[in-house]
């Protein structure tokens, strides 16, 4: 295994990377790049498979998924029975799509989808369905077998997205129209939020720009975003920060405060809390190489 300690580029033959056999173990690591982590619904046994993402640890059961996104510290703590198929590819597959990046802050907040609870499992069962055709296509040696690839990764997006437009904000909006009027709202919001993240931004003001009263923004971009203005607001700037402590040699100070954190000891105490370990611990984690 290559030390992570030693950042190395990660390169891919094909758009999508295909991990048939993710390893037992996988020592704590991240990257830009987003992650699939796919748990089938007939394993060859039953020792779950446990994988920690920035400190929440997640026990997966058949059929379950695990989505792991750009720039979270992941490990695998237990895989026993190499039953899990992973698939990675770069961040901006969802990013470069407007329609889907409208969406990618609500992505964000999912990370297990799991395959038991009545109301994920038919996105779970499509997503298990998706990955089986990446399977399959990656021993296909026929014309545009990478772009059937692709093409099957963005249908999983979009089942997802519609999955989250038909299911968010049921108490608070009385029509179908209105709630996806309501969802575009908060996105445009969180768009605002990530490009401006760096500035004194308050609820009341992100508000305003949504055409929201406070109160009535405050607890639907709560049930929305599955985390308040602040919690948000807090993990937009710590990413800024990865971003620039992985592309960039500025001194953490520097860091802190063009990610919008005002000293550099409320920096270091966030970071610390949210990720584990300090920003300069941190840099040292940026792993560039696949499982591979």
């Amino acid at each position: 295994m290559t030390n992570n300690r030693q950042p190395e580029k990660m390169y891919f033959s094909e758009p999508i990377n295909l991990i048939p056999e993710v390893p037992s173990r996988y020592e704590p690591h991240w990257h830009k790049f987003t992650e699939i982590l796919i748990y089938p619904p007939k394993p060859d046994s039953h020792d779950s498979p446990r994988i920690s993402v920035d400190q929440n640890l997640f026990q997966m059961q058949p059929g379950d998924i695990l989505f792991i996104w750009s720039s979270e510290m992941h490990s695998v703590e237990v895989n026993n029975d190499k039953s899990l198929i992973g698939l990675q590819f770069p961040a901006n597959l969802l990013t470069d799509i407007p329609e889907l990046a409208s969406f990618s802050h609500l992505f964000r907040t999912y990370h297990l989808i799991s395959y038991a609870d009545p109301q994920m499992y038919p996105l779970a069962e499509y997503i298990q369905s998706q990955v089986q055709k990446i399977v399959e296509l990656r021993s296909d040696s026929s014309s545009f077998h990478s772009v059937k690839e692709l093409i099957s990764v963005y249908e999983i997006f979009i089942r997802f997205g519609t999955h989250l437009k038909s299911t968010l904000l049921p108490l608070e909006i009385s029509s179908k129209q209105g709630n996806c009027r309501t969802i575009d709202r908060i996105n445009q919001a969180c768009r605002y939020i990530v490009e401006n993240c760096d500035k004194d931004l308050t609820l009341e003001s992100i508000a305003e720009k949504a055409e929201f009263s406070a109160c009535y923004f405050s607890r639907v971009f709560k049930q929305t975003m599955n985390c308040n203005f602040v919690e948000y607001l807090t993990m937009q700037r710590l990413k800024r920060a990865q971003t620039l402590l992985a592309d960039t040699d500025l001194a953490i100070t520097n860091i802190a405060m063009e990610s919008g954190f005002r000293s550099i000891s409320t920096f270091n105490r966030v970071f610390r809390k949210y990720k584990g370990c300090a920003p300069s611990e941190f840099k040292k984690h940026y792993f560039q190489q696949s499982f591979q």
